[in-house]
């Protein structure tokens, strides 16, 4: 069962924007401008300083009014509790949540702070009476010492509930109550401290407004369901269509299954409209959501149009009518509830009717082509679509505006450009150059004149070039020959490309000093272009990335190196960064998880923890993170054919060569098998123990309990016999027969324990008269039937065979008879040339076979085993109240085990 506790607050408006213009009204108007409109408004605002100061004591008062205003609401409210009562959950009906919805957005809007309960008594899933007593008790007790200030009660089974407990458990509380008729409550009359709003179906101006758009209408088919709900209003059409009966043919479908209701709907004869009511329930007892579920289908599968009883059933294929608004009921009851906090007594505020409303949806008069207006007047339509001028109203006016606009404003542009155009030109030049030269140190421009060929060079001409001066002028062939050879001719098409195809050119390549060292340099330059679009100019700049070339190269081949090394280790490897996020999984990590590196990167990896080990390791793991700590644990990761895998992982900080921490590294190891070794060496440990000492405590028992027992009464008898002796011949005989069957009786009882122990007929007559002592005397002592047979059983069988197959026979027997629930089962042992076959079989109450061996299944376990040693199997067929059935085979092979393992 949920509940919730809300406080509903009164939402007051934010102080932080008035403060914010009150500050801005009092500072200085040139600071005021700067920061509104940034470095170039500074000229402007001591332009208007002037004309900014008469407006500013205005806009100051102003922002003070706000300010109060905003303040006045912000008092502290008094606290009233109310409780919601629900008969359903809101996800069981729409209509209920829907009233929920309006109440409480009814109560916000309250002068009280309301501190809100709701409640659910699921009559839709617990419709029993026990339950739902159950949860009346639980709700007297959890509410004892907090009582409510208002109850609400949402439906009939909340009205009762509290029309039967009001005066005992909620004395002095006002009950407001909606979500149901007058009708239902059946002659329950609440006291005078009830109040609230009777739901109200009207069937009949539906029916009229049916008529008024479909006029041709012939037949109405009412549709419905056989809940309680639903056969009220069932009821409550057909007294409201009586009248029409001389007019209309009136068909009720409302004893059908669903399948069958859909089959009718999808074959309705023309001039047909049809009256949904609602289905919570059909004929075949399948349960159904009304709004969500039924009213869908019903719309879906109907050739006509349906009309529907409240506004939750609207917009989903229906065409709508008069209409309970669920929603309208909500704000009344809301309304009500602050009536009785503000001290109104319930008796002084009268019960109403639900409003009800005319509404329809738009699409589904449209779809079946009924005129809008032949609605009555006041008529509510939802959905409606809008035409393309409602819909883009403000977008075209603004598109128009838009293009004047720009069309104005290119018109400047282009008269300021002409103006502007051959200052810019030299101006850009000249920026480009000195811009260019000074980005970085270590760099050298250029300006490339196309014309006449010659190169300028200007800036750290000696670091780069050998050449001692900081400016120089050659031809282009002089820098063709500067750059490295085998660069040469990627020097020349990046050039070449930038020039045709008018784009930056960039290119990084090795040039020769004049001292014969090489340098690595990095260019970047741009084409200027004359009007008739041929290359003028290129400017340029070139930077020295020797050092940077030679670090790189380190780190690459280092990285090399590391990752051969990761890729070929046997076991997993990962790294982290500072920010605890992965970037590196070797190949092996990969492999197992079968997942590519980009779905392992940052915390993704971690997607494949057991969910069950997922907490633990992302703790360990930051934890260690956090101190800067080795750490090592031990988590299940799912491998690549989806099996999760132990592994054993260890991780260990990494530190810069300056002790700046960098992050993590770690490796892996699968250990799954040690794992399964351990728990299964431990499981197997103490089961055996529990075997064992389950089967000492079973033979002390039948020693003590039973055989010792008898034994001290047949002592106890025979001593009151020598004190008592008897006089006649007739009654020496009797004591002695007596006493002759106790002795039998115990040695027969004995021999049966012996027999379980190990049984002398298996050794000296085989297993198939072994077996049929053992029924026989599992029949006598559990009260049972057993039919044993045998057939094709060799006299020779093997004794470890013999012996196995016994006691899988008495397992599986006592098994049965201890959990079936049934007194009857079949045995029977078949042989054929290649293997002897038993089964046993029983028709009680089942089990899951894999469950009982996870959980208490030892016996299972020694059975499979033993068959095992003598190269058999065991299967198990069984499914909870079908039955069990247990085969046990055994082929006539070379390789078995010992007698003792299989006994």
């Amino acid at each position: 069962m949920k509940w919730c506790s809300r406080n509903l607050r009164s939402q007051t408006t934010r102080r932080e924007p008035t403060m914010a213009i009150f500050r801005w009204l009092t500072s200085p108007p040139t600071l005021r401008n700067s920061s509104w409109a940034g470095p170039r408004a500074e000229p402007l605002a001591q332009g208007r300083d002037e004309r900014s100061g008469s407006w500013k004591l205005i806009f100051l008062l102003l922002g003070m009014l706000l300010l109060f205003q905003n303040l006045a609401p912000a008092q502290i409210k008094e606290v009233r509790r109310v409780l919601i009562l629900n008969v359903f959950g809101p996800l069981s009906s729409p209509g209920v949540a829907r009233m929920d919805e309006a109440i409480v957005a009814s109560l916000e809007q309250s002068p009280y702070q309301i501190e809100l309960y709701t409640e659910d008594m699921e009559a839709t899933l617990f419709p029993d009476e026990a339950s739902q007593q159950q949860f009346r008790e639980w709700y007297i007790r959890k509410y004892r010492d907090r009582k409510p200030d208002v109850i609400i009660a949402v439906g009939l089974e909340p009205l009762r509930f509290m029309v039967a407990s009001h005066a005992r458990f909620f004395p002095g509380v006002p009950v407001v109550f909606c979500g149901l008729t007058e009708e239902m409550l059946d002659g329950l009359k609440p006291d005078p401290q009830f109040t609230g709003v009777w739901a109200v179906a009207q069937p009949e101006p539906t029916l009229k407004v049916a008529l008024a758009l479909q006029p041709g209408t012939r037949q109405v088919v009412v549709v419905g369901g056989v809940g309680v709900y639903d056969r009220h209003l069932e009821a409550v059409a057909k007294e409201s269509f009586r009248k029409y009966d001389s007019r209309l043919e009136f068909t009720y479908l409302t004893d059908l299954d669903m399948p069958a209701l859909i089959e009718r709907l999808k074959h309705l004869p023309d001039h047909t409209i049809v009256y949904h009511t609602s289905i919570m329930q059909d004929a075949e007892g399948t349960g159904f959501i009304d709004a969500n579920q039924s009213v869908p289908i019903v719309a879906g599968a109907a050739n006509a149009p349906v009309f529907v009883v409240d506004d939750v059933d609207l917009g989903k294929g229906t065409v709508g009518g008069y209409l309970v608004s669920f929603a309208a009921i909500g704000q009344t009851v809301a309304q009500m509830t602050v009536r009785v906090l503000n001290g109104e007594k319930p008796q002084d505020i009268p019960i109403v009717r639900s409003p009800n409303v005319y509404m329809f949806d738009w699409r589904a008069l449209k779809r079946w082509g009924l005129k809008e207006a032949d609605l009555p007047p006041g008529s509510i339509v939802l959905n409606r679509q809008r035409t393309v001028w409602e819909s883009y109203k403000v977008f075209i006016i603004g598109g128009i505006a838009l293009i004047l606009l720009e069309t104005l404003l290119i018109v400047t542009l282009l008269w300021q450009h002409r103006r502007r155009r051959a200052a810019e030109t030299e101006l850009a030049i000249s920026n480009d150059r000195v811009r260019l030269a000074v980005e970085a140190g270590k760099c050298v421009g250029w300006e490339w004149d196309t014309k006449t060929g010659i190169n300028r060079w200007f800036g750290d001409l000696q670091t780069i070039f050998g050449i001692e001066s900081d400016t120089h002028s050659g031809q282009a062939e002089d820098f063709r020959r500067m750059v490295y050879p085998e660069d040469r001719e990627l020097v020349q098409q990046a050039i070449a490309d930038a020039m045709q195809n008018r784009k930056p050119y960039t290119a990084e390549f090795r040039v020769v000093r004049t001292d014969g060292n090489v340098r690595w340099v990095t260019a970047r330059g741009q084409f200027h272009y004359t009007n008739n679009g041929d290359p003028a100019r290129m400017l340029g700049m070139a930077v020295d990335i020797t050092e940077r070339r030679k670090a790189e190269d380190a780190v690459r081949e280092s990285e090399e190196r590391f990752r051969l090394v990761a890729n070929t280790a046997p076991v997993m490897i990962w790294m982290s960064g500072p920010d605890k996020l992965c970037y590196y999984f070797n190949q092996p990590w990969l492999d197992f998880t079968g997942r590519p590196l980009e779905a392992e990167l940052g915390n993704r990896w971690s997607e494949g923890i057991h969910p069950g080990d997922l907490k633990d390791c992302l703790d360990t793991y930051s934890r260690a993170f956090d101190l800067r700590e080795s750490f090592k644990m031990r988590y299940r990761l799912r491998r690549h054919d989806g099996e999760y895998r132990w592994l054993l992982d260890i991780g260990v900080p990494r530190l810069s060569p300056d002790g700046t921490f960098v992050g993590y590294i770690g490796s892996c190891l699968d250990v799954t098998e040690a794992e399964l070794a351990e728990e299964a060496l431990a499981n197997m440990g103490r089961k055996l123990i529990e075997a064992h000492e389950e089967e000492r405590t079973w033979i002390a028992r039948e020693l003590h309990d039973d055989i010792n027992q008898r034994i001290a009464l047949l002592s106890v008898e025979l001593e009151q016999w020598s004190q008592n002796f008897p006089h006649t011949e007739g009654e020496v005989r009797y004591h002695m027969a007596h006493l002759r069957q106790r002795i039998f009786d115990l040695g027969k009882d004995i021999q049966a324990l012996s027999h379980r122990l190990h049984s002398s007929k298996l050794d000296y007559l085989g297993i198939a008269s072994a077996a049929n002592s053992f029924c026989r005397e599992l029949s006598e002592q559990q009260k049972v039937e057993i039919d044993f047979k045998h057939a094709g059983i060799p006299g020779s069988l093997p004794k470890e065979i013999s012996l196995c197959l016994f006691r899988v026979l008495q397992e599986s027997l006592q098994n049965a008879a201890k959990h079936s629930g049934v007194r009857h089962f079949n045995v029977d042992l078949y042989g054929t040339p290649e293997e002897i076959q038993l089964t046993v079989t029983d028709l009680g109450v089942g089990f899951d076979p894999q469950d009982a061996i996870n959980h208490r299944g030892l016996g299972l376990i020694s059975m499979r085993e033993r068959l095992q040693l003598v190269s058999g199997e065991l299967s198990i067929k069984s499914q909870p109240g079908r039955g069990t059935t247990l085969v046990a085979r055994v082929p006539f092979v070379a390789k078995r085990g010992s007698a003792r393992a299989a006994g």
